[in-house]
C-alpha cells in the first residue's frame, strides 16, 4: 500500500488533537481512565471529537437538570427556596434580577404550555428540551471553529458554568455567540451576523463580542454583511418587545455601589463604561497585532476580552451571564487551569448571590450585604483572571502554528455540521 494513502477507518492523532498530551490539568484528570494518550494509542473512526463531546454535553445537561430537582416538588412556588437551594431558573419564572427576556421568549413559553401536561414543571421541562438541542448545536459548531483543536470545545461541553446555568434564556445568547464565532471563522459573515443579532436580543453584551470577533480577518464587505445581518436579526427578535435594564441590578458593581451609599450618576456610570470598553478595545487591537495573521484563536481572544470588559461594568449581571463567555473562553483559553479558576470564582459568587437574594444569611449574619459584596468582587475577579490569561498567553507567543485562517469569505459547500461535527475541513 502507498505510504501516503491511509485506510478510511484509520484515525490520525497528533498533539493538537490530544489535550492529555498538551495540558497538565487534562493529563492529571485522565489518570482515572488510564492516563494520557500514548504514542501507540489507537482510535475508532466513529468516536471523533464531535460525537464524544456531544455525549459529554448531554451528560452535563442532565446533571444540570438534576441540580434543579430541589425546586420540582414545589414547582418553584416557594418564595425564597429557589435561591437558598440554588435551583432557580427563569424558565419557571424565578430569576435573581428584575430583567426579562424578549417577548419572543414569552411566546415560546406559551407554546410550551399547550403541550400535554400542565404546570410550571411540565412547561419548564418542555423548554429544557428546546434549550438542550441548542446547547448540542453549540458543541457541534465549536468543534468546527479550529480544525486543529477540535477538543477545545470540551471547555464548553464540560464547563461547570454550563452545568449550573443552562436552564436559562441566556443559553440562547450563548449559542448565538457560538454561531457568531463559527460563522465568522468559516467564512459565513451573514450567518455570523444572525448569531450575533439573536444573541444580542437576549443579552445585549453579545453585541460587544461581535465587534471583537469580526475585527479579525475578513474583508470590509464581510464585516458590512455581518453587521447588516446582525441588525436585521436583532430587530426581528426584539420588534414584539425587548428587555430593558437601565437601572443597576443584581451582580452589577453599580448595584453594589448603590447599596453602600456611593451610588453614582448615570453620566458617571456611562463614562466609566466607555473608558473600560476603550481599554478593552486597545487590548484586543494588541492581540490582533501580536498574532500577525488572522486565525480562529485570535478572533475568540478579541471577542472574549471585549465581552469580559462589558460584563464587568454592565448595569445588570445575574450569574447566568457567565454563559455568554463560555463559548469564547473554550476556544481562546489554552489551559484548563485558567478556565477552572475563572469558573470556580464564578461558582462561589453564584452561591453567595443565591443566598443573598434568598435571605439565607439573615438569621446568622447581621450584615448579610457583605456576602453580596464578596460575590461581586469574586465575579469581577474571575473576569480579570480570564482576560489576564488570554493576554499572558498572547504575550508569551502561545499561538497555534496550525491555526485555521478566518474570514475567508467562501463557505464550504460540502459541510454538514450536525452529521460530521468533528471531521476536519478539507
Amino acid at each position: 500500500m502507498d505510504a501516503h494513502v491511509r485506510p478510511a477507518t484509520e484515525v490520525v492523532l497528533d498533539d493538537h488533537d490530544a489535550p492529555t498530551r498538551t495540558d497538565p490539568v487534562a493529563a492529571t484528570m485522565s489518570e482515572v481512565v488510564g492516563g494520557p494518550l500514548g504514542d501507540h494509542a489507537g482510535g475508532h473512526h466513529w468516536w471523533d471529537a464531535g460525537r464524544v463531546l456531544a455525549g459529554a454535553t448531554a451528560l452535563t445537561l442532565a446533571a444540570g437538570m438534576v441540580g434543579k430537582t430541589a425546586c420540582v416538588p414545589s414547582a418553584w412556588g416557594n418564595e425564597d427556596q429557589p435561591f437558598t437551594e440554588l435551583c432557580w431558573t427563569d424558565l419557571a419564572g424565578t430569576s435573581v434580577d428584575a430583567g426579562a427576556p424578549p417577548r419572543v421568549a414569552d411566546w415560546v413559553r406559551q407554546a410550551a404550555e399547550w403541550l400535554p401536561g400542565g404546570g410550571a414543571v411540565a412547561t419548564t421541562a418542555a423548554l429544557a428540551v428546546l434549550l438542550a438541542g441548542l446547547a448540542l448545536l453549540a458543541t457541534a459548531l465549536l468543534v468546527r471553529v479550529d480544525r486543529r483543536r477540535p477538543w477545545a470545545a470540551a471547555g464548553w461541553a464540560l464547563g461547570p458554568v454550563l452545568l449550573v446555568h443552562w436552564l436559562s434564556w441566556e443559553l440562547v445568547a450563548a449559542v448565538g455567540v457560538a454561531v457568531l464565532l463559527w460563522g465568522w471563522t468559516s467564512g459565513r459573515p451573514w450567518l455570523a451576523g444572525v448569531g450575533a443579532g439573536v444573541g444580542a436580543a437576549f443579552a445585549l453584551p453579545v453585541a460587544v463580542a461581535f465587534v471583537g470577533v469580526v475585527a479579525v480577518g475578513g474583508r470590509l464587505r464581510d464585516r458590512v454583511d455581518a453587521l447588516l445581518a446582525a441588525a436585521a436579526a436583532y430587530v426581528v427578535v426584539t420588534l414584539p418587545g425587548r428587555a430593558t435594564a437601565e437601572t443597576p441590578d443584581i451582580g452589577s458593581i453599580w448595584f453594589l455601589l448603590a447599596r453602600t451609599g456611593v451610588g453614582g450618576s448615570t453620566t458617571a456610570r456611562t463614562v466609566v463604561q466607555v473608558v473600560v470598553l476603550a481599554l478593552a478595545a486597545g487590548a484586543a487591537w494588541w492581540l490582533v497585532r501580536r498574532a500577525g495573521r488572522p486565525d480562529a484563536l485570535t478572533s475568540a481572544r478579541a471577542g472574549l476580552v471585549l465581552l469580559a470588559a462589558a460584563l464587568a461594568v454592565v448595569s445588570s449581571a445575574p450569574p447566568e451571564t457567565a454563559l455568554l463567555l463560555l463559548p469564547l473562553a473554550a476556544i481562546a483559553v489554552r489551559r484548563w487551569r485558567d478556565l477552572l479558576v475563572w469558573q470556580a470564582l464564578h461558582l462561589v459568587s453564584w452561591v453567595l448571590t443565591g443566598w443573598y437574594v434568598g435571605q439565607a444569611l439573615v438569621p446568622t449574619v447581621a450584615d448579610d450585604a457583605r456576602a453580596y459584596w464578596l460575590a461581586v468582587l469574586l465575579r469581577v475577579g474571575g473576569l480579570v483572571w480570564l482576560v489576564a490569561a488570554v493576554l499572558r498567553d498572547a504575550g508569551a507567543g502561545s499561538v497555534d502554528d496550525h491555526a485555521v485562517e478566518v474570514g475567508r469569505g467562501e463557505p464550504d459547500p460540502d459541510l454538514d455540521v450536525l452529521a460530521d461535527a468533528g471531521d476536519a475541513r478539507p
